[in-house]
């Protein structure tokens, strides 16, 4: 019998409304006003930010590798689940967004903490697609499900020799919006590398703010541990799944996406476990990105009059090497 080895688990001076992506003449003109030049540079810093939502979250392209527990068709998982665990049944999905999100930056200056802070809170609002094959049937015989989602980020920033920097950072709340709203709640997610380098980390609210040191660490090569629990409103419940995101800068610049299904302890079916090897990468610390994907079983398994119910929590991680200090 096999398990993981994880633990379960505002002073307002100004106040400004951006809506980028679309022209000003669809912003509501009772709340539109024109950004600052400080607030204008706050929103350039946060676009190109290490820690900006990567689109794969919202735009997948994630559609084979799929699958039951290890089948030989192409399967992502990388799971050993063992006998005290339940495995997801064989299905294959996309998101794929209609549009680039329209994004608000709604920027407080001078934040809670006074001088020379900013206090942020983006949203992303997005529209797309669910594509869901779930019928194995060896044709390719997809549900579509138009979709409409908020997601949802808090940061603090610091101004430090006329620069701003990210001083504090929740995890992305991304949560469905089709009729109503979603029934998922996650109830609170903890991560740590296999190495044991560095301590688990624990959330229990997508509002939590993190400075950078207490986000979780990684070390280069560690295999990824975590542990979610989720609850669902809805009979048929949910299930999770793993994505990790990384992105590297420069002349060769890449992107790399793995998604993966939890497992689902058997005790507990609200508890469910994932782990994914890291590559055994090097060099200077870098920011990726950990998410906890919910989705409704009916949204998985249903036929095309099944509502799209998803909930994700997308969580700014660090790989580093012990004697490396982030700058």
């Amino acid at each position: 019998m096999k398990r993981f080895s994880i633990l379960t688990s505002v002073a307002l001076t100004s106040l400004l409304l951006i809506v980028a992506g679309c022209g000003k003449d669809s912003v509501p003109t009772d709340t539109y006003q024109e950004p600052t030049p400080e607030q204008q540079e706050i929103q350039a810093f946060l676009e190109t930010s290490e820690y900006a939502l990567p689109e794969e979250f919202h735009s997948d392209n994630i559609y084979e590798g799929q699958g039951v527990l290890g089948e030989e068709d192409g399967s992502a998982v990388s799971q050993d689940p063992g006998d005290d665990v339940d495995v997801l049944p064989w299905v294959r999905f996309v998101r794929i967004a209609r549009m680039r999100p329209r994004v608000e930056y709604v920027i407080q200056i001078p934040g809670a903490e006074g001088e020379g802070t900013a206090d942020v809170r983006v949203i992303h609002h997005i529209v797309g697609t669910f594509i869901v094959d779930n019928t194995r049937d060896q044709i390719v015989n997809p549900f579509f499900k138009h979709f409409t989602s908020i997601a949802t980020r808090n940061l603090m920033l610091r101004k430090t020799q006329d620069c701003w920097t990210v001083e504090k950072i929740s995890p992305v709340d991304i949560l469905s919006t089709n009729d109503g709203g979603t029934t998922i709640r996650i109830a609170g997610v903890g991560t740590r590398g296999s190495s044991g380098t560095y301590p688990e980390v624990r959330l229990m609210s997508p509002d939590t703010l993190l400075t950078r040191d207490e986000l979780p660490r990684y070390a280069p090569g560690d295999t990824i541990l975590v542990a979610a629990r989720a609850l669902s409103r809805a009979e048929d419940g949910c299930w999770l799944f793993l994505h990790v995101h990384s992105a590297s800068y420069g002349p060769r610049a890449h992107v790399l996406h793995w998604r993966i299904p939890f497992v689902r302890d058997v005790s507990d079916p609200t508890l469910f476990l994932a782990r994914l090897a890291l590559p055994n990468t090097a060099g200077t610390p870098r920011i990726i990105h950990v998410a906890v994907d919910g989705i409704g079983r009916n949204t998985l398994f249903g036929d095309e009059t099944a509502v799209y119910n998803s909930r994700m929590w997308v969580i700014p991680c660090v790989i580093s090497s012990p004697e490396l200090v982030m700058q």
